[in-house]
């Protein structure tokens, strides 16, 4: 066979003559004033669709202490070329959790070759690898950044894909001001103290008072720590309280000449993180903490007939050295919300006490809140991305999105996702910490999302939750 035989056959075998001849026919009906860009545009979705090639990686220093992390690197194969289509280096939410570079050789073994712009089928060949859990939300995540590159997307219009283009929804922003907890200064161990607009306001007028409220905590923290301000790793300012009224009283005190008033222009929000001041005891047979012996101490004996009284098996330590059952810490909450602004408690108890968390729901009813990070039984939902990408929507998906809190990692690294998600997912808040780095540039994304997409109507608003319009004369609306 002669060189002619073979590029005839070569050409019949491709359709290059069938789909050329098609292809200039549609040109000359159409007449396009870009010619070429017309047949570039025609001939490509006859091209093999851009494959992953290569999942590389490299080694950063966290922001956060001195942790090293993983990002990771995707490459396609496009049009016969590599190409680097995107990178991810997502948040972690404890310095235990660990990412290597040794396993990319298992992520490559399953994805090569796999279609790019597959992200189910890419996230479900991850979900069956023994590789950890952080590094699969990596792949996925810079699998997802890749494909909507690939597809001339927005990460913004990529995801309303999965939502049916049904717009946007504006979410509140809840912003965390002040930290404690368990491991911080002080003998309070309610984690952090956060505040959320009321619902009159839009997003960013919302956000412009809250960042007002920041900063002014900030003036008054520095004036009381010599010119230092310590911050934590969700944006907070870590601050030494001996009770959880003290951290409310902080931020009172740091607004008392800005004419804002708390219960109307804003809330608190209390992220109590209870697990993290939670033990277990047998009823009536002491108070020991998991892993501890009871010691015959004063203090323990006091302990013990605090514990003889009730019959739950959950105790809280709220107050460094009082360990106290269901039933009082219940009782000093619902004092709290009837004495403060408190519209919402995050993770009051620990999840796996139902019985609390029932009675504390009836307590409190209307008048707060409930979330819960683990799903409990009376309580809506905090969220965060976990997994990969296709799971984590799939998850969101069937939650009821309005009650919901999307909520950053705790030791966030740098990507935006959040904030696309926030607007398209429909959820009724977003808490991505305080106004520092990335955390402030999550909250920004949204402002500028709302900005380039227009209005959106507020997702609470079909929620039932009580709207308390601020007077005009609230600096605040000026």
């Amino acid at each position: 066979m002669d060189e002619k035989e073979k590029a005839v056959g070569y050409i019949k075998e491709n359709k290059i003559d069938v789909i050329l001849q098609q292809t200039l026919n549609n040109l000359y009906k159409k007449q396009p004033g870009n010619v070429f860009g017309y047949l570039c545009e025609q001939l490509d979705k006859f091209a093999t669709k851009p494959s992953i090639h290569l999942i590389s990686g490299y080694e950063f220093k966290s922001v956060h202490d001195d942790v090293s992390r993983v990002a990771v690197e995707a490459t396609c194969l496009v049009h016969n070329h590599e190409q680097t289509t995107a990178n991810a280096a997502v948040g972690f939410n404890s310095s235990e959790e660990t990412m290597s570079l040794d396993e990319l050789k298992a992520i490559n073994d399953a994805l090569q070759g796999s279609s790019a712009l597959e992200q189910e089928a890419v996230d479900e060949k991850l979900k069956s690898l023994d590789v950890s859990p952080g590094m699969k939300l990596s792949v996925s995540t810079a699998i997802f950044k890749s494909n909507a590159r690939l597809q001339k997307m927005s990460m913004f219009d990529a995801l309303q894909q999965y939502y049916s283009g049904k717009g946007m929804k504006m979410p509140m922003p809840i912003v965390s001001i002040i930290n404690c907890g368990k491991n911080g200064p002080g003998k309070n161990n309610i984690s952090s103290l956060a505040v959320c607009p009321n619902l009159g306001l839009s997003y960013e007028k919302g956000l412009e008072m809250l960042d007002t409220i920041y900063k002014a905590v900030e003036e008054l923290v520095k004036k009381k720590n010599h010119n230092n301000s310590c911050l934590s790793p969700n944006g907070a300012f870590s601050v030494a309280c001996d009770k959880p009224e003290q951290m409310i009283e902080l931020v009172k005190e740091a607004i008392c000449e800005l004419e804002l008033v708390p219960g109307s222009d804003f809330f608190f929000v209390l992220d109590c993180l209870a697990s993290d001041f939670h033990s277990e005891v047998v009823p009536g047979q002491g108070s020991a903490k998991k892993g501890q012996v009871a010691s015959k101490s004063k203090k323990q004996k006091r302990i013990s007939v605090v514990a003889s009284q009730s019959n739950s098996r959950h105790r809280y330590d709220w107050f460094e050295g009082q360990l106290k059952p269901t039933e009082d810490f219940c009782d000093f909450l619902e004092g709290l919300v009837e004495s403060e602004d408190i519209i919402a408690l995050v993770d009051p108890l620990h999840h796996e006490d139902t019985e609390g968390y029932e009675a504390l729901a009836k307590k409190l009813g209307p008048k707060c809140l409930l979330f819960s990070r683990e799903g409990t039984a009376h309580s809506s939902s905090v969220f965060r991305l976990n997994n990969t990408i296709s799971h984590s929507i799939t998850q969101l998906q069937e939650m009821d999105r309005a009650g919901t809190i999307l909520e950053a990692a705790v030791f966030e690294e740098g990507e935006t996702l959040l904030a696309d998600l926030a607007l398209v997912s429909g959820c009724g808040f977003v808490m991505f910490g305080g106004f520092r780095g990335i955390r402030g540039k999550l909250y920004n994304q949204v402002s500028k999302l709302l900005q380039q997409k227009g209005p959106a109507k507020n997702v609470l608003s079909s929620w039932g939750f009580k709207e308390v319009v601020p007077e005009e004369s609230s600096p605040v609306q000026e």
